[in-house]
C-alpha cells in the first residue's frame, strides 16, 4: 500500500496537515496503543529493576554465607561459586536492559 501524501493547508497563517475522519481515527487509535505499550514497558522495567536488586542482595548474602574456597559444593545443581561468578554478568545485562533509571522525582538520572 502506497504511503499517502499529506495534505498541507494554512489556517490563520499557520501551516497544518488536513486529515480525513478515517485518518484521524487511525491516528488516535495508534496513539492509544503506543501509550498502552509505554505503560506496560514501564511496568516491565520496574519489575526488572526490582529483580536485579533482589539478585544483587542474594549475591551479597550468598557471598557472606559461603566464602570462596570454603565448604563442599552441593551435589545437585551448579556449585554456589559458579553461580556467584555468573551473577555480575547477569546483573550487568539486566541493568543495561533497564536503561537509564529515574531518580525519586521522576527525572532521568545521568550515568
Amino acid at each position: 500500500m502506497a504511503k499517502p501524501n499529506p495534505r498541507h493547508i494554512t489556517v490563520d497563517g499557520k501551516p497544518m496537515v488536513a486529515l480525513t475522519p478515517q485518518e484521524y481515527a487511525t491516528l488516535s487509535a495508534t496513539r492509544r496503543q503506543v501509550g498502552a505499550l509505554g505503560s506496560r514497558l514501564r511496568v516491565v522495567r520496574e519489575t526488572l529493576r526490582a529483580t536485579s536488586d533482589l539478585l544483587s542482595d542474594l549475591v551479597t548474602a550468598l557471598e557472606a554465607e559461603h566464602p570462596t574456597g570454603r565448604g563442599a559444593a552441593p551435589e545437585t545443581g551448579r556449585p554456589v561459586t559458579v553461580l556467584l561468578a555468573s551473577a555480575p554478568e547477569l546483573l550487568a545485562r539486566a541493568r543495561s536492559a533497564v536503561g537509564k533509571s529515574r531518580d525519586q522525582t521522576g527525572r532521568r538520572r545521568r550515568r
